[in-house]
């Protein structure tokens, strides 16, 4: 079935990983580029629809417009997928969990201080999903390492806390941990 040009474009799924990139700036002018190539959009399995090219050029326009839809990408510029005009296995690789727009850009202006708003101190590191229900989260504090795992990634996390906390003899600390794979499945929405 054909998209419905009222969805917004942040419910749209974030092509290309989980970790939003933004590489061009300004704002969104079809004008200037009458030669650029359509902004792809296709059905996943489920019924969710991906931006496969054109990840760029959405991005611009969710910066100026949180509230745009696909009515607001000239027709011209859009090409539409449904399920079945692609190969699913490729997309499937080059795009395994698919999140929304709304939840990659946000996760991109989350700002990573050394202190957090309640003073406590930000110690960053990593955690990654190495099967369905596990997860490794690790950091490295004054060159020693602190590794956790768990069957869910907050477990791991509050693991980890724990040991940090009981061995560095800090209450007072704050955990960063960047995901490494996606943490969770596509949901749809």
């Amino acid at each position: 079935m054909k998209p419905n040009l009222n969805i917004r474009l942040a419910e749209l799924m974030y092509g290309h990983g989980d970790k939003y990139m933004q590489s061009l700036s300004g704002i969104f002018e079809p004008d200037k580029f009458l030669d650029a190539p359509a902004i792809q959009i296709g059905e996943l399995k489920c019924g969710c629809w991906v931006v496969a090219d054109g990840n760029n050029r959405v991005g611009l326009i969710l910066r100026k417009n949180a509230d745009a839809t696909l009515a607001d990408i000239p027709r011209d510029l859009l090409a539409i997928y449904r399920y079945g005009d692609w190969d699913d296995d490729t997309m499937h690789w080059w795009n395994p969990e698919p999140k929304a727009f709304g939840e990659v850009m946000l996760a991109r202006k989350r700002k990573s201080n050394t202190l957090d708003a309640k003073g406590k101190n930000v110690i960053h590191g990593m955690i990654e999903r190495t099967a369905r229900n596990q997860f490794n989260a690790a950091v490295l504090v004054g060159g020693k390492p602190y590794v956790a795992s768990a069957s869910k990634g907050e477990a791991a996390a509050r693991l980890l806390e724990g040991r940090i906390k009981k061995a560095e003899h800090k209450k007072n600390i704050a955990l960063m941990l960047q995901p490494l794979t996606p943490m969770e499945s596509h949901r749809c929405r």
